[in-house]
């Protein structure tokens, strides 16, 4: 699936129906949303499915997890692979059913990764680019869950999914490990980039508009000079 080309389409099916097609082989996937207020409320597994939460149960050793909770996620998927993509939460991915591979990219290869600006998304084939070593300059972490298997990942680790069986079921459990600088406001997929992120790029927006009508050489010099700043804030 890529979430920016939209090579996907959204349909409603009964858990039934949905299970029976996943069993047939049929590229489908499954993100469960609040059953309530979908558009307003995070997911979570006790409230959304409450006859089988009671069977799905964090250890005592993630228990800070359970304690920050943002949301708990059911995924059910079949031969479909997921697309790069950071979260701005930490969560746990935890394996039930079937084996999934995933990769794994610090944040410091988001400038070698095709993200845009201001999006948490990529359309690059990972699969296809590692084979043909198009991503040599990347570091990537490959992790092979099978059923039991729990896996952490932390904030705006850059990550893609695959499945090795036919299906896959899991819970991905989302939670706050920053003591501050959310976003205010909605934010049902726990992925609303931080207070100061958004701000920066309300900044960058009234910076370039201030040089738009200085010769472009001058522009140039300028913009360069503050991006070198700005490297240098960062590298502190």
């Amino acid at each position: 699936m890529d979430f920016l080309a939209k090579n996907f389409k959204y349909t409603t099916q009964t858990f039934k129906e949905f299970s029976r097609d996943v069993d047939a082989g049929k590229k489908l996937y499954l993100r469960a949303l609040s059953a309530d207020k979908p558009s307003d409320t995070p997911a979570r597994l006790e409230t959304d499915f409450p006859s089988i939460s009671q069977d799905f149960v964090l250890p005592p050793q993630l228990a800070m997890v359970q304690e920050r909770l943002f949301s708990s996620v059911l995924r059910v998927s079949g031969p479909v692979n997921m697309w790069l993509h950071y979260d701005v939460l930490a969560n746990i991915y935890c394996q039930l059913q079937g084996t999934k591979r995933f990769y794994l990219f610090p944040p410091s290869d988001v400038t070698q990764l095709g993200f845009a600006p201001g999006a948490s998304s990529s359309s690059i084939d990972v699969f296809s680019s590692l084979a043909s070593s198009s991503l040599s300059n990347c570091h990537p972490y490959e992790a092979v869950l099978a059923p039991g298997d729990v896996l952490f990942l932390p904030q705006l680790w850059l990550h893609t999914a695959t499945p090795v069986s036919s299906s896959s079921i899991a819970v991905n459990v989302f939670f706050r490990d920053l003591e501050k600088g959310y976003s205010s406001g909605r934010d049902v997929y726990g992925n609303r980039d931080l207070a100061a992120y958004e701000k920066a790029r309300q900044d960058v927006s009234r910076i370039s508009k201030s040089f738009k009508d200085l010769p472009r050489d001058t522009r140039q010099f300028y913009l360069s000079r503050i991006a070198d700043e700005l490297l240098q804030v960062a590298a502190d």
